[in-house]
């Protein structure tokens, strides 16, 4: 799985190389994860109970504090690039059929994300859920999802996907900080980039959870979530979506550095803060980059005259 952090590295490298902006960087780097069947983002996406539904998250942010997100999107290559599109509108966020409609006045035709592995994934996890599989979330045995099952399609009809794992680390070289990373257990994918002027760029996107209600909406596109970016530095979020949520994961790391906390530390407090396998966490500052997890995940880094990092997710 690094090969593909790796790509998306270089990818961002490039944009920032040529004098691009770092959100934009960091755009060009998620969608070759997005492109990537491997992860749970774009074609991948995570396939929902019902074996029918892919429903996707994305967001953007930029150190002047401009965000742009989309929630609960379908039928798109790629979620990031509508969320930077979100970006230079008067909105912060669009959910639903709205951003998908928007997404197809930006000529974005529709696109189907589901993968064989995916709606495979989809019938194991119907069995599992149908016969009360005691490994399932705890929330899962308590909730009455029958009662409130709110697909249009019923549970016989489908397929539940996820996006690939895995463990990698790429040594760092060069002049300036890039690096990648994606969680094997919560699949969403990001990129964190610093300029060579000290500006930063972020941006997350995933197919989000495959045992879930329809439209249910995860940390990504929440602004100081699963990740926020300012002048003191850039942070990208994975895990749980709805305990990071919870604890405003990415703002409370941000702040951290704001005040002075080195980038190390400010990761590893992340990773407590919201109860260790909950969440993985990137973070960069203006001197330095960090990683924190407790979760097997594929990162990359590298530097070049620009800087970024390369990771998480949902």
């Amino acid at each position: 799985m690094s090969d593909g952090c790796r790509a998306a590295v270089d990818a961002a490298l490039r944009v920032l190389e040529s004098g691009g902006e770092p959100v934009d960087a960091a755009v060009a780097g998620v969608v070759v994860l997005e492109d990537d069947p491997r992860y749970n983002a774009g074609t991948g996406s995570r396939v929902r109970i019902d074996g029918v539904t892919v429903q996707m998250d994305a967001a953007v942010m930029t150190s002047a504090g401009r965000f742009g997100g989309v929630a609960a999107i379908e039928q798109v290559k790629n979620p990031v690039c509508v969320a930077r599109a979100v970006l230079d509108t008067p909105h912060l966020l669009l959910a639903g059929d709205g951003a998908t409609r928007f997404a197809r006045t930006l000529g974005m035709p529709p696109y189907d994300p589901t993968t064989d592995d995916g709606r495979a994934r989809a019938r194991d996890l119907q069995k599992r859920l149908l016969a009360r599989d005691p490994t399932l979330p705890a929330e899962w045995a308590r909730f009455d999802w029958r009662r409130h099952w709110n697909f249009e399609h019923g549970l016989s009809q489908g397929a539940s996907a996820g996006s690939a794992g895995g463990s990698g680390q790429v040594p760092a070289d060069g002049k300036v900080p890039a690096g990648g990373k994606v969680d094997a257990g919560s699949d969403t994918v990001g990129v964190a980039v610093r300029a060579a002027d000290g500006r930063f760029g972020v941006a997350l996107s995933t197919g989000g959870t495959a045992l879930t209600l329809r439209g249910r909406v995860g940390d990504v596109p929440i602004p100081g979530a699963g990740l926020f970016a300012g002048v003191h530095g850039a942070v990208a979020a994975t895990g749980t979506g709805e305990r990071i949520i919870d604890v405003g994961l990415a703002r409370h790391v941000y702040d951290w550095l704001a005040a002075g906390i080195p980038a190390e530390q400010a990761a590893k407090r992340a990773v407590d803060l919201v109860g260790g396998k909950n969440g993985s966490i990137i973070v960069m500052s203006p001197t330095a980059m960090s990683a924190a997890t407790e979760s097997p995940m594929a990162w990359a880094a590298r530097e070049s005259g620009a800087s970024t990092w390369l990771g998480p997710g949902s």
